[in-house]
C-alpha cells in the first residue's frame, strides 16, 4: 500500500514524538570488550489488539526483558493491515505512566479533595460486594447502575450479564453513539449501525464523515482509500462534503464546503437529479424497495411517496441557495455517482449531531437505497457478530426479576438510545431522592467530557457510593469512594471485535504483553470476584474462574462454526475467502487447544465473505423491503418539534446569529477519543496535520476575514463565549474555515490541565427523536483575554 507524503509524515511525526519523550535505553546491542559474561537479553514480540480507540486495530508488540520498548502494526489484522495511528504508536507512554494508580484507593477525606488511603485488593472488593448485598437484602438491586465508556464485545456482555442477575435495568453508556443504527432500524428493521464497503467501492461520497481523523475506524478509511493492495490506480474517488477544510478534505480528491445543517438539503438535492434524469436504480428499487411511489395508507388516505416529495421540494437552484453548493457541481455529483460502478455515500456524525438529525441521516441514506448500493459489493452492508459460545443463561431470582422491570433511570427518545448518560445525569440531579445508591464507573469521565457537567457534577452529590475502574485519576476517578485501578491493555486479556463500519467480522484478542502492575487488577476478574462475593443468583450466573477462562470458553464457538479463519497474511486471507465463495471451506485445526493457540499467537479470528444473497442483510421489516417512508416516522410524537415531515423538514428552524453572539459554533473532533484518556498524551497534538504550528494549548479556527474584523490577528488569545459557558484559546486564522463560523476542537486540554470542552458551551437542544444534542446550533461571540 502506497501512502501520501502528508500521511507518511503523520505516521513518522507521531512516532518521533513517541520516542522522543520516552528515551529507551539501547537493551540490545553488541558485547561490550572484555565482559565474558555478557549475554543478550530476552526478546519477545507478541501480536495483540490496541483497546485506545473504538478501531481496535491489530498491534505488535517488542518486549526486552518483560519490558515492552515498541509498538508497531500487525499486518495479520484485516482491517487495519500494518498501520496503527500516533496514538497507537504512543501507548507504551501510558503503560509507563508516572501517574498511575498503584493500588486500590478508599477516600478519607471529602469528596474532590484527593485524600486517599491504599487498600487491599480484597478489602475493596470485600466493600464493593457488601454494599451490593445491602442492596439484594432491602430489595433494591435496581439502585445499582453502571456507567461504561465505549465497551463492547465480553467486557460488555459481562457487565449486562452481572447486572442483570444482580436485578438493575442500569447500563448507561458513555460512549460514541452516532444515530446512525437509528437509520437503519426503522428504514431496514436491523438495529445496527451500517457497514461501509470502502475495499470494494469506487466512488465514496462522504457528508461530514471524519474519515481520516474520529470515525469509528480511521485505519478503515486510510487502508481502503489509500488504493486496494498498494495499486494506487485502483484508490476509490473520495468526495468529502464539509463545513470546514479538515484533515478528511485534504486528503480527499474533492473538498465541497457547505453551510451547516444543510447536509440532507443537499442529499436530496443529488436525489433530485439522480430522479429527473433517471439515473437511479429502477430495478432495485421497484424489487426491494416500498415508499418511493405515491401511495394510500393504512388509513385510506393518500400519501405522497419519496419520488414526488422530492420532485416537489428540491430543485437545483432551491438546493443551491440553501446549502451554497453551485447548481452545476449538484448536478456533477448527481451524475457521478450514477456512473460508478460502485458508489457510496458516508453518513457522518456532523450529519446526525443537529436538531434534525434522524430526519437528515434519512436523507443521506436514501442516496444508497435508490441507487441500488444497499447490500451489494462497494456499497453498505450490515455486517455480523463473532460467532462466539454464548455466556451461561443467567439465573434471576424474585428480588433481581422486580428489579430489571423496573424503568431505567433516564428517559429514552423514541427511537434508539441517545445520549443515555446525560439523561441518566438529569434524572439523578434533578430528583428529590436519588433512584440510585451504587454507581459503578468504567472508562468514562464526564465531568470531563460531557457537554453537562453542572449535571454531573450534582449527580455525583447525590449518589452515596461511587467506584471508578481507572487507572489514573482522572476529574471523574476523584469524586469516587473506591477506586480499583484496571490493568491497562499490555497487560490484560481482553477481546476487541471490529467496529461495526467494518463489514466482516473480525475477533481481535489482546493478551499480556508484560507482567500485570503491582496494585491493579483486571476489571474482568474484579467483577467476576464480585459476584462471587455477592452469592446466590449473581455467582451462578457467573461461574468463571478468570477472565481469561471466560475468553477461552468463548473462542469454542468460533472453533464450532464452520467459516472463518484464525488472522492470516494477504495470500490467506484472499485464499480463504475465494474458498468460502465458492462453497469451500477446510477445517485448519482438528482440535481446540491448537487452535486457541493460533489465535492468541496471531491475534484473532475473523470470516471475510459475505452473502450478498441473504435477504435478512437487507431488509427484516413487515413487508421484507427497505421502507423509504416508515409509518413510524409519518406521524407525530408527542411535541410539535418532533412532528417534522420526511425528506420536508430536514433544515432545523433555530436561532439565528445576534449582534451579542454573531458567530455559529461547530465542535469537532481531532482524533478518535477515548473518554478523557488525552489529557495523559497531550503531546501528540504536535503530530504534523492541518496545523503544525498550534501544538500544545487548545485553539479555535476563524477566517481571516472574520479574524480581522474583530481586531485579532493569528495567534491571539481569545475567551469563546456562548450564553451557558466559556473557555479560553487560542486563535487560528483559517481559510478553510467559513466567516460566519468558529471551529472548535473537542478533547484538547491547557498545560496547566485546565479543560478546553467546546461541548460545555452548548445551548442543550437535541435532536427529540434519537436524543442526540446539536452541535451545530449554538452561537458564540469571541473576547480578547
Amino acid at each position: 500500500m502506497k501512502s501520501t507524503r502528508r500521511e507518511f509524515l503523520w505516521t513518522l511525526g507521531g512516532a518521533a514524538t513517541a520516542y522522543g519523550v520516552w528515551q529507551v535505553p539501547d537493551l540490545v546491542g553488541p558485547a561490550p570488550a572484555g565482559d565474558p559474561g555478557w549475554s543478550p537479553l530476552a526478546e519477545t514480540r507478541h501480536n495483540s489488539i490496541c483497546l485506545i480507540c473504538p478501531s481496535r486495530c491489530g498491534i505488535s508488540g517488542r518486549v526486552v526483558d518483560e519490558r515492552l520498548v515498541r509498538i508497531t502494526g500487525n499486518p495479520l489484522h484485516p482491517l487495519s493491515r500494518g498501520g496503527v495511528c500516533p496514538r497507537g504508536i504512543a501507548g507504551l507512554q501510558t503503560l509507563y505512566h508516572p501517574e498511575r494508580v498503584t493500588s486500590p484507593l478508599k477516600r478519607v477525606g471529602r469528596r474532590g479533595e484527593g485524600e486517599w488511603q491504599p487498600v487491599s485488593l480484597e478489602d475493596a472488593i470485600g466493600e464493593i460486594a457488601a454494599r451490593l448485598q445491602t442492596l439484594r437484602t432491602e430489595a433494591r438491586p435496581e439502585a445499582l447502575a453502571l456507567l461504561a465508556g465505549h465497551c463492547t464485545g465480553t467486557m460488555e456482555d459481562l457487565w449486562r450479564q452481572f447486572l442483570r442477575s444482580f436485578g438493575s435495568p442500569n447500563y448507561v453508556a458513555d460512549d460514541y453513539n452516532d444515530g446512525t443504527d437509528s437509520i437503519m432500524e426503522v428504514v431496514h428493521g436491523i438495529a445496527r449501525r451500517p457497514s461501509y464497503d470502502l475495499e470494494q467501492a469506487e466512488y465514496v461520497l462522504s457528508f461530514g464523515a471524519p474519515l481520516y481523523e474520529a470515525w469509528w475506524s480511521p485505519l478503515q478509511a486510510f487502508v481502503s482509500l489509500s488504493g486496494n493492495d498498494g495499486d494506487s490506480d485502483r484508490r476509490p474517488h473520495l468526495v468529502q462534503i464539509d463545513t470546514r477544510f479538515s484533515r478528511t478534505a485534504a486528503n480527499a480528491h474533492e473538498w465541497l464546503g457547505i453551510r451547516p445543517c444543510t447536509y440532507a438539503v443537499l442529499a436530496l438535492g443529488i436525489a433530485y437529479v439522480l430522479i429527473r434524469d433517471e439515473l437511479f436504480d429502477t430495478d432495485y428499487v421497484s424489487q426491494h424497495v416500498t415508499g418511493f411511489e405515491d401511495f394510500v395508507d393504512d388509513t385510506g388516505q393518500p400519501t405522497e411517496g419519496y419520488r414526488s416529495l422530492v420532485l416537489r421540494n428540491y430543485r437545483t437552484e432551491e438546493v443551491s441557495a440553501q446549502t451554497g453548493v453551485p447548481v452545476e457541481r449538484i448536478t456533477s455529483l448527481a451524475r457521478s455517482l450514477a456512473a460508478s460502478d460502485a458508489p457510496v455515500c458516508v453518513c457522518g456524525s456532523d450529519v446526525m449531531l443537529s436538531r434534525t438529525g434522524l430526519l437528515s441521516g434519512l436523507a443521506v441514506h436514501s442516496l444508497n437505497v435508490i441507487l441500488g448500493r444497499v447490500n451489494r459489493p462497494g456499497g453498505v452492508l450490515v455486517g455480523t457478530d463473532p460467532p462466539l459460545q454464548p455466556l451461561t443463561e443467567p439465573v434471576i431470582d424474585s428480588i433481581g426479576r422486580a428489579g430489571i422491570n423496573q424503568p431505567p433511570v433516564g428517559d429514552a427518545p423514541p427511537f434508539g438510545s441517545g445520549d443515555q448518560a446525560t439523561r441518566f445525569a438529569a434524572a439523578v440531579a434533578e430528583a428529590d431522592t436519588s433512584r440510585v445508591d451504587a454507581l459503578l464507573v468504567y472508562y468514562a469521565n464526564p465531568l470531563a467530557s460531557s457537554a453537562r457537567r453542572d449535571l454531573w457534577a450534582l449527580a455525583f452529590e447525590k449518589i452515596p457510593f461511587v467506584v471508578c475502574f481507572s487507572p489514573f485519576l482522572d476529574e471523574t476517578t476523584r469524586q469516587a469512594d473506591l477506586v480499583l485501578p484496571d490493568l491497562l491493555p499490555y497487560e490484560r486479556w481482553q477481546d476487541a471485535p471490529a467496529p461495526t463500519s467494518y463489514p466482516y467480522p473480525v475477533w481481535g484478542l489482546s493478551t499480556p504483553m508484560v507482567p500485570p502492575h503491582n496494585g491493579g487488577i483486571h476489571t474482568g476478574d474484579a467483577v467476576l470476584a464480585l459476584a462471587g462475593h455477592v452469592g446466590g443468583v449473581v455467582a451462578q450466573s457467573l461461574p468463571y474462574e478468570s477472565f481469561e477462562a471466560l475468553l477461552k470458553m468463548r473462542a469454542r464457538g468460533l472453533f464450532a462454526v464452520a467459516k472463518g479463519m484464525v488472522l492470516g497474511d494477504e495470500f490467506a486471507r484472499r485464499h480463504h475467502r475465494d474458498m468460502e465463495q465458492r462453497g469451500w471451506w477446510l477445517r485448519e485445526h482438528n482440535e481446540f487447544e491448537p487452535f486457541w493457540e493460533d489465535l492468541v499467537q496471531s491475534g484473532g479470528w475473523t470470516d471475510l465473505r459475505y452473502d450478498y444473497t441473504d435477504p435478512q442483510q437487507l431488509s427484516n421489516t413487515p413487508s421484507g423491503r427497505i421502507d423509504l417512508l416508515p409509518a413510524a416516522l409519518r406521524g407525530g410524537h408527542g411535541t410539535s418539534e418532533s412532528e417534522r415531515r420526511l425528506y420536508v423538514d430536514v433544515v432545523p428552524a433555530e436561532g439565528a446569529a445576534t449582534e451579542e453572539f454573531p458567530l455559529r459554533l461547530l465542535p469537532y473532533r481531532i482524533s478518535t477519543l477515548s473518554s478523557g484518556t488525552l489529557a495523559l498524551q497531550r503531546w501528540l497534538v504536535e503530530q504534523p496535520g492541518i496545523f503544525p504550528d498550534v501544538p500544545w494549548v487548545p485553539w479555535v479556527e476563524v477566517s481571516p476575514t472574520t479574524a480581522r474584523n474583530l481586531g485579532f490577528h493569528d495567534g491571539s488569545t481569545v475567551w469563546v463565549v456562548s450564553r451557558r459557558d466559556r473557555y479560553k484559546a487560542r486563535l487560528k486564522e483559517f481559510p478553510g474555515t467559513a466567516p460566519e463560523n468558529v471551529c472548535a476542537p473537542y478533547g484538547l486540554r491547557h498545560p496547566d490541565g485546565g479543560l478546553a470542552n467546546p461541548l460545555a458551551l452548548l445551548d442543550g437542544s437535541d435532536d427529540p427523536l434519537i436524543g442526540l444534542p446539536s452541535w451545530s446550533s449554538t452561537y458564540v461571540r469571541l473576547e480578547r483575554a
